[in-house]
């Protein structure tokens, strides 16, 4: 399955994490701006007074790019569902996921603001 969603986010950054709820991660000052905890993601993206930024989720291979991943990690998703949400915890995009811990790989077109960002979970 595969989702889009289109928007100039909070704060300029998406949360990547178990449907139930994590713990994140402290952010600091790095580049690229990824995050990670064994719970949670999170990514900065385009800053929201300079436009959108298009976030794509997958539970397929077959959309994984065919470069390196900016990102790549395991994130705990005891629920079976893993989701993609605001700093004010607006859910945008929910993805089923199978088992407990979930590969999760990133792709960004910018290392400190991308405007795109795919991640492919499993």
């Amino acid at each position: 399955m595969k989702q889009s969603c289109r928007l100039a986010p909070p704060n300029s950054i998406f949360f990547i994490e178990d449907a139930a709820g994590a713990e994140l991660p402290p952010i600091d000052g790095k580049a690229p701006r990824i995050w990670a905890s064994q719970n949670g993601i999170i990514v900065g993206c385009l800053s929201f007074m300079d436009g959108e930024t298009e976030f794509t989720a997958s539970d397929s291979a077959e959309d994984a790019a065919h470069s390196i991943p900016t990102f790549s990690g395991d994130v705990a998703t005891p629920s079976g569902s893993i989701e993609v949400s605001t700093s004010e915890r607006e859910v945008l995009l929910r993805i089923p996921v199978a088992g407990a811990v979930t590969r999760v790989r990133i792709w960004t077109n910018h290392p400190s603001e991308p405007d795109q960002i795919l991640a492919v979970f499993g």
